[in-house]
């Protein structure tokens, strides 16, 4: 590969190609989380319980990587923590190990928590603030967040949530309802420190529930965060939603997402075609079979693959994994991902890679 020199900022390239406008190579979001820890040598717990190493771990990322988005948590349980879930943490992502939730009486008890006093909420702010201090003006940073309905989840059990979505639909209004303002205040918090809010739903996947199921239980609760959201922001956040969300994906762009991100068991040029004209895209590299499994070889020939899908969608398009960066991702496979960024989708290099055709004789 030749050199090549960036000549723009991520948040210049990212606002580009958002806009139909030339960029110096396509913009790539790798949601990194715990591997953060690894990129500085300490462990997960560690680095999740506090803000310096939060920062410290992301800007170390950043540093070695080049990505185009830092992201400073809550992740999926953080508000859920925050309202009374207990967690652990082990040398990998921390999940939930006692829900607030048990009963309905249990849900009249609880109040909404304070981001600046509940849980790691806090924490979260606080590595936020260092990050931008330091590259806000290079790099937007981005706190992952879980929506309404897997937030409701992580309170309640998953498997619990799904039985009451049949059983007490009633009830799981009202944990909607709860969590939903539970996720306000913080989001507020963020924004109005210079952070930017992306929605995670993994809950809400066709793999877990049906269309109708989504459209009744999480999408009403999506469009009213994401429309506060937007007013708070100037701009709606992203939205993720695991697994295959092919018979949701116009329920996606309805919600007012600015941008869905998109798993890897998707096709990306059946998303583009699908919703393309409505909402920008990001995805959908592999991020275990390619990121973890895979060489850098596989990577890049997965770059290519994604770049041929995406680039040129209406609405726009970011490169980006099908979701979060595993922990034990090789760095070489991250290497390699940024480099075929850089070689295979510059603003006037991207025209020969865009047939499926031409990517496979290559």
């Amino acid at each position: 590969m030749d050199l090549f020199k960036e000549t723009m900022s991520s948040r210049e390239r990212s606002l580009a190609a958002l806009s139909g406008k030339p960029y110096d190579r396509i913009p790539v979001y790798l949601l990194i989380s715990d591997h953060a820890a690894r990129t500085i040598g300490v462990s997960v717990a560690d680095y999740q319980t506090s803000a310096r190493l939060m920062a410290d771990g992301q800007l170390a990322a950043w540093r070695r990587y080049g990505m185009d988005l830092i992201n400073t948590g809550p992740g999926l349980t953080g508000i859920a923590e925050a309202i009374g879930s207990r967690l652990a943490f082990p040398d990998n992502t921390a999940y939930v190990v006692g829900y607030a939730v048990q009963s309905e009486a249990d849900l009249e008890r609880l109040k909404i928590p304070d981001p600046n006093s509940a849980g790691r909420l806090p924490l979260f702010l606080e590595a936020t603030a260092l990050v931008l201090k330091e590259v806000g003006d290079q790099v937007p940073v981005s706190l992952t967040t879980a929506g309404p309905f897997t937030t409701a989840a992580n309170l309640r059990g998953t498997e619990q949530f799904l039985r009451d979505l049949r059983r007490d639909p009633d009830f799981v209004h009202r944990l909607l309802r709860f969590a939903t303002d539970s996720i306000i205040p913080f989001a507020r918090e963020a924004i109005a420190r210079g952070g930017r809010i992306g929605l995670a739903e993994p809950v809400a996947s066709g793999t877990l529930i049906s269309p109708r199921l989504f459209r009744e239980f999480a999408l009403p609760y999506l469009k009213e965060l994401i429309s506060l959201l937007a007013g708070l922001a100037g701009s709606a956040p992203s939205l993720h939603v695991c697994g295959n969300t092919g018979k949701i994906w116009q329920d996606m762009a309805d919600s007012g997402a600015s941008v869905l991100s998109l798993d890897d068991e998707v096709d990306l040029a059946e998303a583009r075609a699908a919703v393309g004209e409505r909402v920008a895209l990001l995805g959908n590299i592999r991020p275990t079979a390619s990121m973890v499994l895979g060489t850098p070889d596989d990577v890049q020939a997965n770059v290519r693959e994604c770049l041929a899908k995406g680039v040129g969608s209406p609405k726009g398009y970011i490169l980006g994994l099908g979701c979060a960066l595993p922990i034990n991702a090789p760095p070489e496979n991250v290497h390699a991902l940024m480099a075929a960024a850089r070689e295979y989708g510059r603003w006037a290099a991207v025209e020969p890679v865009m047939s499926i055709k031409q990517i496979e004789i290559v």
